[in-house]
């Protein structure tokens, strides 16, 4: 039924639990898996040219996705299920969720929903509710 299922983790603080999903689906119908995770970029302090300490909080920002997906990618393995992992600092997360898509002909798109603040619940609303009707796929949304 899905060959190419694809879990995008998009919120800052989020859960396991959509790449739980993910893996089981793959594994039960024998398809390949993708794992991204994009963020939003932090701006740097002065507009026009980064700073070093803008430099070091991309840095940080970026080892710490690495070892994530690391991590999933590992779990994935010993389970016998192909993935593949792709992460990235944006300005726009649903505009590259949806081109990823688009890009890599996802089946299915498992997006992650944890608990948010009443403000960033407002922003991810809308954030989900764009790849729910511009992403040209099934789209699952897991809830805490």
């Amino acid at each position: 039924m899905f060959k190419n299922i694809t879990v995008a983790v998009i919120t800052p603080t989020h859960t396991k639990k959509s790449f739980d999903l993910g893996l089981a689906l793959a594994k039960k119908f024998n398809a390949e898996l993708s794992v991204i995770e994009c963020v939003y970029k932090v701006q740097p302090k002065f507009y026009f040219f980064e700073t070093e300490s803008d430099k070091k909080i991309v840095q940080d920002q970026i080892s710490k996705l690495k070892e994530e997906l690391k991590k999933w990618k590992e779990l994935a393995q010993k389970e016998g299920v192909k993935i593949n992992t792709k992460f990235a600092l944006t300005d726009s997360l649903a505009h590259w969720v949806i081109d990823y898509v688009k890009e890599h002909k996802v089946d299915l798109l498992i997006v992650d929903y944890p608990e948010l603040s009443m403000v960033e619940e407002n922003h991810f609303d809308s954030i989900i509710n764009t790849i729910h009707h511009k992403a040209h796929c099934h789209v699952l949304t897991t809830k805490n």
